[in-house]
């Protein structure tokens, strides 16, 4: 097993990889860190010149021109949204960063952004004024194009990518035969089948109880301690880990019929995990 790490995104992108000897998953490591930069480059508000700084900088009325990735992940983001009845909302970016910048107890009215994209043509126009941040899907996507690399172009048969422990993806086994597998909590792990998963987490562990629900740009007054998400896509699961946080029982597990995926709960720190 061997094993690379990359830092990107203000978090830690940890990458083993198996069934090869090292001088090619070095290379192989180095290519998928590579992508991850360049993603970082094209999908963070905060990058000067990034596709999604050049949306939020445009008038409304205005219309930018899309790289393949960024118009990629705006589409799974939009479509999150749409899966989740709204309760994340990457069209909140403007409330999201004045809110990270208030010193508490300051009123923020929310700023929701309309945007209209048109993916055969790589166009997106911002129809209201507004801003997009993509953190809760921006690192699941990373992860699943980095898996696009080694799985595609390197015809590596086995990676686990754990990219800040939020969003994570495994293919194949360890050596030795072993199935790859996730550490939830309290001794609890969910293993990750020889075809591949992707796993999203949230908590309140680091940040404390602060995630909002985009349908109402308020904190829920109470929220599980941590929730997953287990999904063919790290980028679905990442965004819809964060949607847990403040969906119901019977939501999620309707999200979770509707859309083929799975989720976990763990509703305080000394409670068990369970499985929705």
């Amino acid at each position: 097993m061997h094993k690379f790490d990359h830092e990107a995104m203000n978090a830690k992108l940890d990458l083993l990889i198996c069934g090869c000897d090292r001088n090619y998953a070095r290379s192989a490591a180095a290519e998928c860190f590579e992508k991850v930069s360049m993603l970082e480059t094209l999908l963070s508000m905060y990058s000067e010149g990034s596709d999604i700084d050049m949306i939020n900088s445009s008038p409304v009325g205005g219309i930018v021109k899309l790289t393949g990735d960024a118009c990629d992940c705006l589409m799974q983001a939009f479509g999150a949204s749409a899966a989740t009845g709204g309760a994340i909302d990457v069209c909140l970016g403007d409330y999201f960063s004045r809110r990270k910048a208030s010193k508490g107890g300051e009123k923020i009215e929310p700023v929701r952004g309309r945007f209209e994209l048109d993916p055969e043509n790589f166009y997106i126009k911002k129809v209201a004024e507004g801003k997009i941040d993509l953190g809760c899907i921006g690192k699941g996507y990373a992860v699943d194009e980095a898996v696009k690399i080694l799985r595609d172009t390197w015809e590596i048969g086995s990676a686990f990518l754990n990219f800040g422990g939020s969003s994570i993806y495994a293919f194949g086994a360890q050596d030795g035969g072993d199935p790859w597998k996730v550490n939830l909590a309290g001794g609890v792990a969910y293993g990750i089948p020889e075809s591949g998963a992707g796993v999203g987490a949230s908590g309140t562990s680091v940040l404390g109880e602060h995630i909002v629900d985009a349908r109402t740009a308020e904190v829920p007054q109470s929220q599980p301690f941590r929730t997953w998400a287990f999904s063919g896509s790290a980028a679905a699961s990442d965004a819809l880990s964060t949607a847990f946080m403040v969906l119901g029982e019977s939501e999620i597990r309707r999200i979770c019929s509707e859309n083929g995926v799975s989720a976990a709960v763990q509703r305080s720190e000394d409670s068990p995990v369970e499985f929705l």
